[in-house]
């Protein structure tokens, strides 16, 4: 491998310049989707469990309705 120029400096192969690897990107990216879908999954969750005790009421209400 040869030297890297950048401008008018050289750098050797192998140097930590600070700059993030594409590898490292893409598992960044990866995680924040993740994280994402874990969130909007949660979200979906906590509007079901409303719904579903919306309806429990009211078969609960109908119960006792019909049952007198």
């Amino acid at each position: 491998m040869g030297w890297l120029t950048v401008g008018k400096q050289f750098i050797k192969p192998f140097t930590k310049t600070g700059a993030k690897s594409v590898s490292k990107w893409k598992s960044e990216a990866a995680k924040s989707k993740l994280k994402m879908a874990k969130e909007n999954l949660e979200q979906t969750f906590k509007k079901t469990d409303k719904s579903l005790e919306k309806l429990k009421k009211t078969v609960q209400k109908t119960k006792h309705y019909y049952k007198d």
